[in-house]
């Protein structure tokens, strides 16, 4: 593919902007993939972790779309286990850590495999527009890149600045420039930016740490993984993970050198901060209550010589840091390799978005990702598929894809972002669905597999294979009532474990796991898709793109300034912007009813 052909124009190589690429020429879009350092595509910058709490869920849908999250964090796992496992099927999530050399090998492998995409190093610092649309990308080396649809996944580099004490640097990551002139141009355009922050703790050495006094963290025993189409087996050895804690001393040493920070004594930093994964400054602060934290001590790598410190990030000194790291249990004698910092950077508020993830202000401009105000790298990937396969279909004159709430956490959280915006980085939650119960790991492929194959994201061997799982696994739904082990399984106390004999022919462990789920939670699930389908008939009432709130002046004030601003879709969208009533959309949908009987009135006359 020559470069000044492309259709779809990506910008950024993190996990937004590999899942754009890659789904954009899976589509069989001519694609360009425009990346600062296309040899530092997906290097997992700050934890070495995929998937977790609402997270696994998140990857599984990815994974059930065609993605390549799944596919990638199975071939590099070091360290898997379930999650949540206590508190049952509807929030049990998978995670694992990666194997981060390998994770960034196998992303650019896997993006070079696709005879659509091209790659080229470039930092884009403008774009091409005119009254149409936009037209390209300008990058500061003066090349130009043209394409009708663009999709930018910018992470942490627009307008980037890190900081450790005092010391403040121009960068969207360590070592790495930022994106200065991106920021400029989409004011210029008069997009609206504000500042968010996130942080990363310190990076210890491997043999300098006492294992023996710290809590083990054991991987699973069996083979998890987050795709279908990955390997049976694992790549290569399981690794251990392990737990410690802060204490007084920890504590009193933040407390002593507040002064020093620059989110606090300082106040170099004006950016918000995550509020679900707070620095050990904040924790120190905000949680004084605590007498210790949990610190995870994980590896990076099967042969890397550093230790992730999870929940750990901090923006102090660095000097600092290795004193404090040196009053944890077991870390004592620790050698610091490199400390944690915190980075600073625009962000476009999401409600300039429709639930495309198109702009409303250009056409065939797309956003992800962290320009979106999220936090994470799971909610980046699924807004990336998003992104990518919407505008591949745009450029081929198709229609968009849209996951619904009721379909999948992506569908929540790109609902949460463009209805509601955000005041902080935006992280997914188990608790953010209403429908979390229908929302699992174990079916993610039932609910999004055939959208993916309608929308052309799925091969043909990956739909097989999925016709495949669910006929067996309808097959042994309809034998378990014949034979009436469901009756056993409805039982809270029975597994599947302990009626795997009298399945006749045998079922492997994974679809006996799935038939049991689906048998215990089918009547709280029937119950699900009935409020489901009643909100659906609200949610499907579409509101015209030029329609006149002002013109409604039984709605509040406050209502008609977002809903003109905003330019919800549906009813049922713009009843979860905040500020807009019960009563507001009351009134709403009985204009809406009237002016489609005058629409009606006018076609039959």
């Amino acid at each position: 593919m020559r470069e000044d052909e492309a259709a779809v124009i990506v910008v950024g190589g993190g996990h937004a902007g590999v899942e754009a690429a890659f789904a954009s020429a899976r589509l069989g879009v001519s694609t360009l993939l425009v990346t600062g350092d296309p040899d530092k595509i997906c290097t997992l910058p700050c934890n070495p972790s995929i998937g977790g709490s609402a997270k696994g869920q998140i990857v599984r849908e990815i994974d059930a779309l065609g993605g390549a999250m799944g596919l990638l964090a199975d071939a590099c796992s070091l360290h898997a286990r379930f999650l949540n496992e206590s508190k049952g099927p509807a929030v049990r999530a998978l995670r694992a850590q990666m194997d981060k050399p390998s994770y960034n090998r196998a992303a650019i492998a896997l993006l070079r495999s696709e005879p659509s995409l091209a790659i080229v190093r470039g930092m884009v610092e403008a774009l091409i527009v005119d009254a149409a649309g936009v037209r390209g990308v300008i990058c500061s080396d003066g090349s130009h890149y043209r394409a009708r649809r663009v999709v930018l996944a910018t992470g942490t580099f627009l307008g980037g600045k890190t900081f450790r004490g005092d010391v403040v640097a121009a960068e969207g990551r360590f070592g790495e420039a930022p994106a200065v002139g991106l920021s400029a141009a989409l004011r210029t355009l008069e997009f609206p930016t504000r500042r968010l922050k996130t942080g990363t703790p310190p990076r210890i050495a491997r043999g300098s740490v006492d294992y023996s006094v710290m809590q083990l963290q054991a991987p699973s025993e069996k083979r998890l993984r987050f795709s279908y189409r990955s390997a049976a087996e694992f790549p290569g050895e399981q690794l251990p993970c392990y737990v410690t804690e802060t204490n007084e001393r920890t504590h009193r040493l933040v407390r002593e050198n507040l002064h020093r920070s620059p989110l606090y004594g300082l106040d170099l930093i004006r950016g918000i901060g995550p509020r679900y994964c707070p620095s050990i400054e904040d924790k120190v602060v905000k949680f004084a209550h605590n007498p210790s934290h949990q610190i995870f001590i994980e590896p990076e790598g099967w042969e890397e010589p550093t230790l992730y410190v999870g929940g750990f990030s901090t923006s102090l000194p660095a000097e600092v840091q290795i004193e404090l790291l040196h009053t944890l249990p077991g870390l004592e004698a620790c050698t610091m390799l490199r400390a944690g910092y915190a980075v600073e950077y625009d962000m476009v508020p999401p409600t300039e978005l429709r639930d495309t993830l198109e702009t409303r202000r250009i056409a065939g401009l797309f956003h992800c990702g962290q320009l979106n105000g999220t936090s994470g790298y799971e909610e980046a990937a699924a807004q990336g598929i998003v992104a990518g396969v919407n505008a591949a279909r745009a450029a081929q004159g198709k229609s968009a894809m849209r996951i619904e709430r009721g379909e999948g956490y992506i569908g929540v959280m790109i609902d949460d972002l463009v209805s509601k915006g955000v005041d902080e980085p935006y992280r997914m939650l188990s608790s953010r669905a209403e429908h979390r119960l229908l929302l699992r790991h174990d079916n993610a492929d039932l609910r999004l597999t055939p959208l993916g194959r309608r929308m052309g994201v799925v091969d043909d061997q990956a739909w097989e294979a999925f016709e495949r799982r669910r006929e067996a696994l309808m097959r042994a739904l309809a034998y378990a009532e014949r034979e009436r082990i469901a009756q056993q399984l409805r039982r809270p106390e029975t597994r599947f474990a302990h009626v795997a004999d009298s399945f006749d022919p045998r079922l492997d462990e994974e679809t006996g796991e799935r038939v049991a789920i689906e048998i215990k939670l089918a009547g709280y699930a029937q119950r699900e898709r009935l409020a489901i389908e009643r909100a659906r008939r609200v949610e499907a009432e579409e509101i015209p793109e030029s329609f006149d709130y002002r013109k409604i002046g039984a709605l509040s004030l406050e209502a008609r300034e977002k809903l003109s601003a905003q330019r919800p879709r549906t009813l049922g969208t713009a009843g979860r912007i905040p500020g807009v009533t019960p009563s507001d959309v009351a009134i709403l949908s009985v204009w809406l009813h009237r002016l489609g009987q005058r629409d009606n009135a006018i076609n039959m006359a």
